[in-house]
């Protein structure tokens, strides 16, 4: 008996365990098209294939990708923790484009990272767009992986002002950042006033997401930061279906990732979608540029993206938050941990763990200065919105006053044309009268030397 469950044992041992897998080992494309739920559709987009398109995108106008969820800084660097049911897939391989008269689609791409976003920061704000994927005509890969982006990457994929999410520094630390994004229309201010500290490396087949220097924005920020410890889950079953809430969730200062590192190369005609809700033939990609109709703004927006020193990163205006964080900032954008050794903590930082450390006191202290941080800001706000609406009313009164002003002109003017007008036709009436009444008298005189004659 002991030998036949020894046997057993050892046929379990070798014999592979079929549906899981290691952090990425014989995945295809089709992982995405199994475990993207009902929150949106498979569409064939020209020359990029096939896309996804969640519901949202086409039922607001207003909606854009890395919006609705927070950055947290993780062993990999800045990392976008998404509150959409599809997110766990979306922010974390592949790229998104907007296609004119359809909205925004994103593309499957084959590598795991914390992000896929183009970072600019200076001054006062900071802003992220997503990466869209290159142009078809181009040649290459749609989705380029394996290589290094760079603060280049505006001009190397045009990508343009209204791309970009920007927030001001002292927000980027809140936990909800949809409610901070300012308005597209907005963002050609901020590109003026920005640099490009894109900075998405590889060490080991690991992204790393470095972009604003996080100190820099700690210094400013009216919130912690959120720091996270990032652990791959291994020996998952990808075949069981996504579980609750996606490959990715948050568990106390962990962001736990189940999906798989690196998708299997496979072409279309391997996989595809049961379902494909439309194909749109003709793929016209807007990269951010349709806002702007003035050429010549266009032409100097681009300009300044060809000439800005990408180390020369703009200071703010405000005053820090935390001036100690300035102090360990890195001299120009978001310089990366040494490349050979495990992504650690910017200096200073300490470890994430170390956080829980802190005592009860010091945790309402800082509770206490974000809550009276964010209560001067709001009756900041308070005041510049009472001010610009006196300024409104002010505006309104005077436009009134002048225009009842020149009504009143404009209706003596009348009046005295008027009376102008009456006196010039009592004058021709009068010279009528006086003409006619001499006509009559001439009449008269000849009829009596008429009758005088004849007589």
């Amino acid at each position: 008996m002991k030998r036949i469950l020894f046997a057993l044992a050892l046929v379990s041992l070798l014999l592979p365990a079929a549906p899981r897998a290691e952090a990425g080992a014989n995945v295809s494309i089709d992982f995405f098209y199994n475990n993207l739920g009902d929150d949106g559709n498979w569409v064939d987009v020209g020359d990029y294939g096939y896309c996804w398109q969640p519901n949202v995108a086409v039922s607001n106008s207003h909606w854009r990708p890395y919006s609705d969820g927070y950055w947290a800084y993780t062993d990999v660097g800045w990392t976008w923790v998404s509150y959409e049911d599809f997110g766990w897939a979306t922010y974390h391989y592949g790229r998104w484009a907007r296609i004119r008269d359809q909205g925004w689609v994103w593309v499957p791409g084959r590598e795991w990272g914390p992000a896929w976003v183009s970072w600019r920061t200076g001054g006062d704000h900071v802003g992220w767009a997503p990466l869209p994927p290159r142009h078809s005509g181009r040649g290459g890969e749609v989705v380029y992986e394996g290589q290094p982006i760079t603060g280049r990457v505006d001009l190397e994929f045009d990508i343009g002002p209204e791309y970009y999410n920007f927030v001001d520094v002292r927000y980027i630390g809140d936990p909800v950042l949809r409610e901070r994004i300012y308005e597209p229309s907005q963002n050609i201010t901020y590109i003026n006033n920005t640099v490009n500290v894109t900075n998405i490396t590889y060490n080991n087949s690991t992204v790393y997401n470095y972009g604003p220097d996080y100190n820099r924005l700690s210094a400013y920020s009216t919130r912690p930061i959120r720091r996270m410890e990032l652990q791959h889950e291994t020996n998952v079953d990808f075949s069981a279906g996504a579980p609750s809430g996606g490959f990715t969730r948050v568990q106390g200062d962990q962001l736990l990732v189940a999906a798989p590192m690196q998708i299997q190369k496979a072409s279309a005609q391997e996989f595809a979608p049961k379902v494909v809700k439309t194909k749109i033939p003709q793929t016209r990609v807007e990269t951010g540029w349709m806002g702007i109709s003035d050429p010549t703004v266009k032409a100097e927006i681009q300009q300044k993206l060809k000439t800005e020193d990408l180390k020369v990163v703009p200071p703010a205006r405000l005053q820090p938050i935390h001036p100690e964080d300035l102090k360990k900032a890195a001299v120009g954008s978001g310089a990366p941990p040494m490349i050979n050794a495990p992504a650690a903590p910017p200096p200073g930082i300490g470890n994430p763990a170390d956080q829980g450390k802190l005592t009860r006191e010091q945790m309402m202290q800082q509770n206490a200065n974000a809550k009276k941080a964010a209560q001067a800001q709001q009756a900041e706000q308070i005041r510049q919105s009472a001010e610009m609406k006196k300024a409104e009313r002010d505006q309104q009164m005077k436009q009134s006053q002048e225009t009842a002003a020149t009504r009143k002109a404009q209706m003596q003017q009348d009046a005295e044309a008027k009376k102008a007008a009456q006196g010039q036709q009592a004058e021709q009436a009068k010279q009528s009268a006086d003409a006619k009444r001499a006509e009559r008298d001439q009449q008269m005189k000849q009829s009596q030397e008429t009758a005088a004659t004849r007589k």
